[in-house]
């Protein structure tokens, strides 16, 4: 199976944000047929499940919307794992210094739907991935549908937008990214019907899914797609 997509990279940068545990600036460079994984906690069909119980809520035992499944497909999705330290200063009545801030964020950017996810690296360090052969990965390898470039665009925006500004309200703010690390997260693509509407809706297999994503902090999407 053809590899898709970029290769990992780490910044090399000077850090200057309090550093979270379990972290690391550096990334083993793997060779052409090999990629960065997130290991697969459970099964298509638990996974599938869980999936639907999150997109058809029950109240009072009865389900509130009810989606016809149109095909499932066996795919690796691509992500990019990026770290910033982050320093803002303030123009505004800030003279002494007094409301600068600084310290290290992380993002998860879903290269597929392209959309960024706040991931909390101070509290969980980093993603634990593993390396796998090309060739083993059953399924489709989803391209990115963007470049690199717009990808680190987009996810550098949604970090000063929905996170740095809506905890100090405030876009002056500059980005040191530290790491940036391509790997794949395994799932079902299910095609879902409403009246005359279809979705495209994954269920992840790795311990990001829908069971995990709050406390893991995969859950809040940063820039929401229909």
């Amino acid at each position: 199976m053809k590899r898709l997509g970029e290769q990992q990279k780490t910044g090399n940068k000077q850090a200057t944000g309090r550093r979270p545990r379990n972290f690391s600036l550096n990334t083993k460079k793997l060779p052409e047929d090999k990629v960065y994984v997130t290991k697969s906690m459970t099964s298509v069909e638990e996974a599938v499940e869980a999936k639907m119980a999150e997109v058809e809520p029950k109240f009072l035992g009865i389900k509130m919307v009810k989606y016809g499944t149109e095909g499932k497909r066996n795919v690796w999705v691509p992500c990019y794992y990026m770290v910033y330290d982050f320093d803002i200063t303030p123009t505004f009545f800030n003279k002494a210094g007094a409301f600068n801030r600084n310290g290290t964020l992380g993002v998860v950017y879903d290269a597929n739907q392209m959309h960024a996810s706040h991931y909390d690296v101070l509290t969980d360090g980093d993603i634990p991935m593993q390396e796998k052969r090309v060739d083993d990965m059953e399924g489709v390898i989803l391209p990115d549908n963007g470049t690199l470039e717009e990808i680190i665009k987009s996810a550098e925006y949604s970090i000063r937008r929905q996170v740095l500004f809506k905890a100090y309200k405030t876009m002056d703010s500059n980005l040191n990214q530290l790491k940036l690390v391509k790997f794949y997260r395994q799932a079902c693509e299910l095609e879902l019907s409403f009246k005359d509407r279809t979705y495209i809706k994954y269920a992840y297999l790795d311990d990001y899914g829908v069971k995990n994503e709050r406390a893991r902090g995969l859950k809040t999407r940063l820039n929401p797609t229909i």
